[in-house]
Order: structure tokens, then C-alpha cells, then sequence
């Protein structure tokens, strides 16, 4: 019980923080007040040594809510872009090694981390596998989570100011979402896509399954024309909301010295990781016909939930950000620990 109500505190403290920084993030007219300012109400909170924390399943319910907005966004035509995917699918393949290498060299020789905590600490994504298998073989998992969490903080700001200040996007919410009167049949067909999006990902142990089995599931509803009704608003701020603070709570316990050095760190690694996709994007343009925004989007270092959050809130091409992205994560967790058993013996006999 004691458990429990630790728990419930912790939430209710996070989202009480989060839902004040997206309080004055929306009063102050900034980008995405919802998603940024609870990453910086949450992330104030945990660094002041407040409990803070959100359960699992409440995570996974709001990825639930990604998935069916992204899902909404496929129709037929979708599928007649996929003949341009490949090159821009290998270029992801690409992109990651050559992130992953140059960073760990950066990390190696300036930061001084050894070669394990390193390696792990430069994948261009994977924040909760990258810490606990890096923790597993030997890596210092302080160092390699506070280096993901900052990255994914600063490439979610980076990318939504960016977009606010060059392009004047101001917006919150996918364009076109519900806004007339909402009815309970019209809900309670969501919910149900949801929930068996949900248990189809878990029984098919899809990676990130609340938010990709449910993404699959109104996909298919779309792609069959069966009328589906819109998912309203507000659901997508809730979303913003819950993602944002949880993203912030993941700073709890870091001293201001530790997050210091984690913070240089991190801008330099972010900055170069955000260079090196818009040389892969630019160079993906003439390549592929596709925009430089979807292409960017889809190369960006990002937490999966986040950027595909951003691509809906922005209405930039959410499938095909959500599926590079996906194969980003992917190539991060299965090929990047068989890389690493791979080099290691090498990696840890030279200094270098």
C-alpha cells in the first residue's frame, strides 16, 4: 500500500508540475506549451528533489493516443510514396552508424568516459535499452541515461522553436482534429481501436506496441475506407501533457554539477547529431522528391513518442516520421549491443 500511494504521489506531483509549466509555456504564447513546458515544469520539479516519476501504464495509454492520430493520417494515397522509402530507410541505417561512431569518438577523447559507458551513451536514440544494457555490460547508466534524457529534451526544443521561429508554427494539435460535438458511439469506437491496437501489440510483442498496434489497427480501418470517426483535441494535449512530464521526471536525482557537464555535453553531441540530419535530409531531397521537413523529421534523434508527437502536431507526414523513427529504434537496440560484441574486445585494449 505504502508503494502504491508513493507512487500516486509521485504522479500526482509530476503532472502537477507539467501542467503548470504548460500553463505558462500556453499564457506566454510559446510552441508546443503542453509538451515543452511540462518537460521543463516536470524536469524543475525532480531536479529540487520533488518525488517524481509516472507509472508505465499511464505512459502507455497516451502512446495509445499517438498511435490512433497517426493511424488517422494514412489514406490510400499514403501508398504511393512507399516506392521512395528505401533510400531514405538505408539512409537511417546510415545515419546511426555514422552518429553512433563519431560521438563515441567525441566521448571517448574529450569526456573522457570509458569505452562502454561511451559506446552506449552515443546512439542516436534508445534511451531506456541504451541505459539498461550499457548498465548491464559494464557502462556507467547514470551517465549514459542523463546524456539520452538531455538529448531528448534539447531535440525536442530544438526542433519545435526552430519550426516556430523560421515557419511561424504555432499550432498544438493535428490540423483537422474533431472539434464539433463528440459522440459516445464515436468514442467508444476509438476506445476499442485502442485497446485491441493495444493487445495486439503486446501479443505480437511489437516494439513500442501501445502506440504502433493501435497505429496499425486505424491504419488498416483507413486504408479499407471503414468511416472512422476523428479523434478530438483534446485526447493530443493530454498526450503532450503526460509525455512531456515524463520526460522531465527522468532528471530525478541529478546534482546541478552533474547536469552541467551532462548539459555541455549533450549540446555539443545534440548539435552535431541535428548537423549531420540536415546533411542527410538535403542530401535525401533530390534523391527521394520528398520534402526537407518530413525527411528531417524522420533523421531527427529524437524519442520515437516525441518527434512522432511533433510530426502530428505539425502535420508532417506522421506515418513516414513515425516509421523511420521506428526503424531508427530498432536498428539502435538490436544491432547496436551485437555491434558492441562485436568491437569490444579491440574497443577496450586501446585507449583510442
Amino acid at each position: 500500500m505504502t508503494s502504491r500511494l508513493g507512487k500516486a504521489v509521485q504522479a500526482t506531483v509530476t503532472l502537477g508540475a507539467g501542467l503548470v509549466g504548460g500553463a505558462l509555456f500556453d499564457l506566454w504564447a510559446l510552441p508546443m506549451p503542453w509538451l515543452l513546458g511540462a518537460i521543463l515544469g516536470s524536469a524543475t520539479a525532480a531536479m529540487c528533489g520533488l518525488p517524481a516519476g509516472l507509472p508505465r501504464w499511464l505512459r502507455n495509454s497516451v502512446l495509445v493516443i499517438i498511435g490512433l492520430m497517426i493511424g488517422s493520417s494514412i489514406h490510400p494515397d499514403t501508398l504511393a510514396h512507399v516506392v521512395h522509402w528505401p533510400v531514405s530507410m538505408t539512409a537511417v541505417a546510415l545515419y546511426v552508424a555514422v552518429c553512433t561512431a563519431s560521438l563515441y569518438g567525441l566521448l571517448r577523447r574529450f569526456a573522457g568516459f570509458d569505452p562502454v559507458t561511451a559506446y552506449f551513451a552515443s546512439a542516436p536514440g534508445g534511451f531506456m535499452a541504451m541505459t539498461v544494457i550499457g548498465g548491464a555490460m559494464g557502462g556507467r547508466e547514470r551517465s549514459i541515461a542523463l546524456t539520452h534524457a538531455i538529448r531528448v529534451v534539447l531535440v525536442v526544443f530544438t526542433i519545435v522553436i526552430s519550426y516556430h521561429l523560421l515557419f511561424g508554427i504555432h499550432t498544438t494539435v493535428a490540423p483537422g482534429g474533431a472539434t464539433a460535438a463528440f459522440t459516445l458511439p464515436q468514442a467508444l469506437v476509438l476506445i476499442g481501436v485502442g485497446v485491441g491496437g493495444w493487445a495486439l501489440g503486446r501479443l505480437l510483442r511489437i516494439p513500442a506496441g501501445p502506440m504502433l498496434g493501435p497505429l496499425l489497427l486505424m491504419a488498416g480501418a483507413q486504408l479499407c475506407k471503414l468511416p472512422m470517426p476523428a479523434l478530438p483535441q483534446a485526447p493530443l494535449l493530454i498526450a503532450e501533457l503526460v509525455i512531456g512530464s515524463g520526460i522531465g521526471s527522468d532528471f530525478a536525482g541529478a546534482s546541478p554539477r552533474e547536469l552541467l557537464r551532462g548539459t555541455a555535453l549533450s549540446l555539443i553531441g545534440t548539435g552535431w547529431m541535428l548537423g549531420l540530419s540536415v546533411l542527410f535530409s538535403l542530401a535525401l531531397v533530390p534523391l527521394t522528391g520528398l520534402p526537407f521537413d518530413a525527411l528531417f523529421l524522420a533523421l531527427s534523434p529524437g524519442g520515437l513518442s516525441g518527434v512522432s508527437l511533433i510530426a502530428v502536431a505539425l502535420g508532417i507526414e506522421p506515418a513516414f516520421v513515425t516509421a523511420h523513427n521506428l526503424l531508427r529504434i530498432l536498428i539502435i537496440m538490436f544491432a547496436g549491443p551485437l555491434v558492441f560484441r562485436l568491437v569490444k574486445p579491440r574497443t577496450l585494449a586501446s585507449p583510442d
